[in-house]
């Protein structure tokens, strides 16, 4: 059975449809809709506080910003994507993904499903696969993964540290916070060592990154970046090389930074440039 899939929804419109700037409360409502729908009782674990949640929900990406609105214009196209990281919530993914429904609504406003996929091929931020086949792609290998690895941030990114935001892709935030998440839903763990390898043994040695205001509870701003960071381990330890590439493929399912299941840290390992779409 699949345990980490990404959902990407096509969605569309024979309106003039206008949106608030940032949907990311929203799609994560719609994402509990869509699985009460079939499993209240999960919905409800899902929506419970003060837990590492096992999914990412991204903001309405494709449309327009004109100002401080989104647009969509009829017959264009925009799409949603939720990824789930333990066998559950992907079940339920990929039974979306072969039977969707007709319409998706976001803060009240109804779009019509035109496709839903977990093929890369069909789009570039669908994808799905296995704890286990990710492990066997990085550590089982007799060869030595590459000592560097690039992230591209899709949405706005940012990190709690010490009490503050930090919207910097600092190597031990970026792979600490992964290790987190594989080791809270993988079957097997990786070693906690990794985020000190991370801070101790990767450096950045190449970015290009800018920051991005979104809206936040009670009128509050929130800080985040978005683009790509390159990084470059100064360790060339065969199995820790390893678990830095696995983490970087991991990235796709797991989100990176905080707000993950509302819009922000939607984030995978770079592409070259003329491959890159969203």
């Amino acid at each position: 059975m699949l345990m980490l899939t990404s959902l990407v929804l096509t969605l569309t419109t024979d309106t003039l449809l206008t949106f608030p700037p940032h949907l990311g409360r929203a799609s994560h409502a719609a994402f509990l809709r869509l699985i009460s729908q079939t499993d209240h009782d999960l919905a409800e674990q899902l929506h419970a506080p003060d837990q590492r949640r096992p999914f990412t929900c991204s903001n309405l990406w494709g449309v327009r910003r004109q100002g401080h609105t989104l647009t969509l214009a009829p017959g264009a196209s925009a799409f949603l994507r939720f990824t789930g990281l333990t066998a559950q919530v992907s079940g339920h993914l990929q039974q979306l993904a072969q039977d969707p429904p007709l319409h998706i609504e976001l803060e009240g406003i109804k779009l019509t499903i035109q496709q839903a996929t977990l093929d890369p091929d069909t789009h570039p931020w669908a994808n799905h696969t296995t704890y286990e086949q990710l492990t066997s792609a990085h550590l089982l290998p007799s060869e030595a993964s590459s000592h560097r690895a690039e992230l591209e941030f899709a949405a706005p990114t940012a990190f709690r540290s010490a009490g503050r935001t930090l919207p910097f892709p600092l190597p031990a935030l970026v792979y600490g916070g992964l290790v987190e998440k594989w080791n809270t839903f993988a079957p097997v763990s990786v070693s906690e060592e990794a985020r000190r390898f991370a801070e101790e043994c990767l450096a950045v040695s190449r970015y290009k990154l800018s920051t991005r205001a979104i809206a936040a509870k009670q009128k509050s701003i929130q800080i985040g970046f978005v683009g790509r960071c390159r990084y470059v381990a100064l360790n060339k330890d065969r199995y820790w090389l390893g678990v830095i590439q696995l983490l970087t493929d991991y990235a796709l399912y797991a989100g990176i930074g905080y707000q993950t299941t509302a819009g922000m840290g939607q984030a995978r390992r770079a592409l070259p440039p003329q491959d890159v779409k969203q």
